[in-house]
């Protein structure tokens, strides 16, 4: 068998590549950026068709350990195929798959979201071809404000093994069958520790991707420990690869601590502006008892700046949120120039039907700028 796609490798010799012969804002440089996307693409649908040990035409030679971790990483990677968009999403086994290791495209995007009683943790990673960051941070409403324990721009390394599971300086997170963990480190000891198992897995293909999915998990169940406490919660991840750029923007509002057992997750995004734009939205409420899952069409459902609309069955579903704490970064290096702004909020969700509104805590998340 070939060996696993080297996808780092790939991105430096884009970014040479373009530095040296495009020019970073040229119509020239985004077609460069496409057609190197694509052919990182093929390359990986070639690795998913490949025979296995025995091949086609007799017994093969045993694979040397890369190989077999590129093995292992392909058939991940099949366990997140989806054929269709976000108004029909695929049920994932929620117990024997991990996350793809890192990275799994030209933009890769892994995000966690954790809610206590009077805490809420946030933890993510992201990479496009000029950068790599990772961060955490918390809101403690006993304090009232959001605290920056950990924002880097030291690139993660990815381990051997089949899942993901990057680690750094100060920070490591492992995602493999059934869970994991987000750890922060300090002074070589654990400073924060978020220990998560997955309930219900989700995934679907996103505006303009035609194999490469996103993966929602809006109900996770959570172990906190921190400062001495341990404390139980709720929480939602997100991981998605794939041309989403250069330019892009999004609306998104989460909640995994609301009314009990309720999971809100809605989004309103535009990708690949001016370069195969693609629109997306969706509208999803799932109920974490009976598993059961609303969720509007694309076509009717939409957000503003403090809220999130959508029609389902006629009846109208209003999200209204309220910033109690922001967190704001630039993603800036080489081509990539994205403002991201986090706001922890209070969450309001109304139906319109006079029942009373499910009410708790969100995640407001907007993104717009360069890839």
């Amino acid at each position: 068998p070939l060996p696993p796609f080297d996808f780092t490798s790939a991105f430096r010799f884009r970014q040479s590549w373009i530095s040296a012969i495009c020019g970073s804002r040229s119509i020239v440089a985004v077609m460069w950026r496409r057609a190197l996307c694509e052919a990182s693409a093929s390359a990986r649908k070639q690795a998913l068709l490949l025979p296995g040990p025995a091949g086609r035409f007799g017994r093969a030679a045993a694979p040397s350990a890369p190989a077999r971790r590129g093995i292992a990483s392909s058939a991940l990677l099949r366990a997140f195929k989806p054929s269709q968009g976000p108004d029909a999403p695929q049920t994932e086994d929620s117990s024997s798959q991990g996350l793809p290791r890192w990275p799994a495209g030209w933009h890769d995007h892994l995000q966690y979201h954790f809610f206590f009683e009077g805490m809420f943790v946030q933890a993510r990673v992201f990479l496009t071809p000029s950068l790599e960051e990772h961060s955490l941070w918390i809101y403690d409403h006993s304090i009232g404000k959001v605290q920056e324990l950990l924002n880097s721009s030291e690139r993660l390394s990815q381990s051997g093994a089949e899942h993901l599971a990057l680690s750094g300086a100060r920070f490591s997170v492992t995602d493999g069958p059934g869970g994991g963990a987000v750890r922060l480190l300090k002074d070589g000891k654990v400073e924060l520790e978020v220990e998560f198992q997955n309930r219900h897995v989700f995934s679907w293909l996103p505006a303009g991707q035609g194999a490469d999915a996103v993966i929602h998990r809006p109900d996770l169940e959570l172990t906190l420990r921190y400062q001495g406490k341990t404390m139980k919660g709720r929480g939602y991840s997100k991981r998605y690869y794939g041309a989403y750029g250069p330019h892009w923007g999004y609306r998104f509002i989460q909640s995994s601590w609301l009314g009990g057992e309720k999971f809100l997750w809605t989004a309103d995004a535009t990708f690949r502006i001016g370069d195969g734009e693609a629109k997306y939205n969706y509208f999803k409420l799932l109920d974490g008892k009976t598993g059961e899952l609303v969720q509007a069409e694309s076509k009717d459902t939409y957000q503003q700046d403090c809220a999130g609309y959508a029609e389902i069955d006629g009846v109208k579903y209003t999200a209204t949120i309220e910033p109690l704490g922001e967190w704001m970064h630039d993603y800036k290096a080489g081509d990539t120039n994205s403002r991201m702004q986090l706001r922890y909020c209070k969450v309001s969700l109304s139906k319109g039907d006079g029942s009373p509104p499910l009410e708790g805590y969100a995640l407001n998340e907007r993104c717009f700028g360069v890839l």
